[in-house]
């Protein structure tokens, strides 16, 4: 029997009975991700992003992948090792708990950024093998695993992976296996493993390497027509951020020397620039709207390096032309930093992992970073006008362009940086730099070059046991000799068996203060001509 209710409570209570009530009679329901909103966020398109609140289960910490998984849940996965589902713990329709399947560090392995599954068996990528783990009891947490294929060459750099795994209809596993080109400790790779996508037979037994060449693959996905698409990054030959075709035996343009037979180079069928550095990629389900895009490619993107802001989703139109080719139409959908993969879950909505804050190897810098972002749908968003991006190469004048240009020359630019798009050299090219820079970071970049410096751009000092010591950045290396390109564009190749002693310096191979001696004027010329390069 209730004695007493206060002004304040009734009110409250009669609010939530109308509340209720109104729903019932209008068919309008509570947005239960309102408290969850997250506007820092750039939207493009009729979506609200909402970042989950996981503060259950295993800590977060630099998430590398998410995928749907068996009946539907979403799996994730740490760098440091735990795979686990992530559950709506309090029944509010927002998970907040992330649940333990298995720990691949149990077995003694690392990095696991592959994941695919069949049936209700997952199958972990891992630097040093793909193994298989099955939740028999069904209680949420694997319970049996084993290796399911491990001739997979691998050595202790962080930067090796297996990744991009997908079954295809034929039942065999596909996945890509990343360069190991800069990696001056590589392991022998007898069959070229290593920068190739490959397939495995579906008892484990059999592999089979479809295509070679590739640099760090971290996403692929089979297309409507059966046809499988893959993600490559800009560098060492690859003159773009790359979407590629898979076609059987052929060469996509990465380390060369390793593969002296090789087929002509296989250019990328769409040139990805809404970001940079692609990661993970899956192709909408033709019955998903999600805005109008049934059957559209959705990519991640981690963007540069060690700007912490930078990162987001693109989408691409791929439609099938009657000759056999395709057309591609690339679209921004968010500005989200640092993600590392997305999928689609079980309501349609695209769940992206955020990376977050790590070191040059991406180890964590923070006791707790990254986590888990939702975008939805929305349609009372779908007929408001799209968000327009800005580009850094409006309103240049052709006069500032060949003043800058002149510059270029007398800086003594060109002797490190390629502007055709085409060729390596000592530095990174600089052609279509404008699509994944803005000027403050370009400035930031000549100012203070090393501070952050591409994995593939490292410096590495090379102490032979004569005494030489070369200065320069590992272009290939196999398992009998390292091939080092110095100042001047010079590649040298060293056996191994005459190397003293390899270190890496976090120095840059560019001099500080190049442009200290500029004007004002004179660097935004030098900048109008280097965002001028297409």
């Amino acid at each position: 029997m209730i004695k007493h209710i206060s002004a304040k409570h009734l009110v409250s209570f009669l609010l939530i009975i109308f509340v209720a009530g109104f729903s019932r009679c209008t068919g309008v329901q509570p947005d239960k991700y309102a408290n969850f909103i997250d506007s820092s966020s750039v939207v493009y398109g009729p979506y609200k992003v909402v970042k989950l609140p996981i503060t259950k289960g295993v800590r977060i910490l630099n998430p590398i992948q998410i995928s749907s998984g068996p009946n539907g849940n979403m799996y994730a996965a740490n760098q440091s090792g735990e795979v686990y589902i992530l559950k709506d713990s309090d029944g509010d329709g927002v998970e907040d708990e992330a649940a333990l399947f298995c720990n691949v560090q149990d077995a003694g392995l690392k990095s696991p950024a592959g994941f695919a599954y069949r049936g209700d068996t997952i199958y972990i990528g891992t630097s040093q093998e793909i193994r298989a783990y099955l939740d028999k009891d069904k209680d949420g947490r694997a319970d049996t695993s084993w290796t399911f294929f491990n001739d997979i060459p691998h050595s202790q750099h962080p930067y090796e992976w297996t990744s991009g795994m997908n079954f295809g209809n034929d039942g065999w596993l596909y996945f890509a296996l990343t360069t190991d080109s800069w990696n001056a400790g590589a392991s022998p790779d007898p069959k070229g493993y290593r920068g190739a996508i490959l397939k495995v037979s579906p008892d484990g037994k059999t592999a089979e390497r479809l295509a070679i060449g590739i640099r760090s693959v971290y996403g692929t996905g089979f297309h409507q027509t059966g046809d499988l698409f893959f993600v490559d990054n800009e560098g060492g030959g690859n003159p773009k951020e790359e979407l590629n075709l898979l076609v059987k035996g052929k060469f996509y343009g990465h380390n060369p020397k390793k593969y002296p037979d090789r087929d002509s180079t296989t250019d990328a069928v769409h040139v990805l620039s809404t970001e940079a550095a692609p990661s993970g990629i899956e192709f909408n389900t033709l019955d998903n709207d999600f805005g109008g895009t049934g059957g559209d490619l959705f990519v991640a993107y981690y963007g540069l390096a060690e700007r912490w802001k930078r990162g987001g989703v693109g989408r691409v139109k791929i439609e099938k032309r009657p000759d056999g080719s395709y057309s591609f139409q690339e679209f921004p959908v968010a500005d989200i930093p640092k993600l590392s993969d997305l999928g689609f879950g079980k309501d349609g909505s695209l769940y992206v992992s955020y990376h977050g804050l790590s070191d040059y190897w991406y180890n964590p810098i923070e006791e707790k970073t990254g986590g888990f972002y939702k975008i939805v749908y929305d349609p009372a968003l779908k007929d408001q006008p799209l968000r327009k991006r800005q580009t850094a190469d409006a309103n240049l004048s052709s006069n500032s362009i060949e003043k800058g240009k002149q510059l270029f020359a007398k800086q003594a630019c060109f002797a490190c940086h390629a502007t055709d798009g085409k060729t390596e050299m000592l530095g990174p090219s600089l052609n279509g730099i404008a699509n994944t820079m803005s000027r403050e970071e370009i400035v930031d970049d000549i100012m203070n070059p090393s501070k952050r410096i591409k994995a593939s751009m490292v410096a590495m000092r090379v102490t032979k046991k004569n005494g030489q010591v070369l200065l320069g950045r590992v272009v290939n290396a196999d398992g009998d000799n390292i091939s080092l390109m110095l100042i001047g564009n010079q590649v040298v190749q060293i056996p191994k068996t005459e190397i003293a002693s390899a270190a890496e310096e976090r120095k840059s191979l560019m001099y500080e203060n190049l442009v200290k001696n500029l004007s004002k004027e004179e660097l935004d010329h030098l900048l109008d001509y280097i965002v001028s390069l297409k």
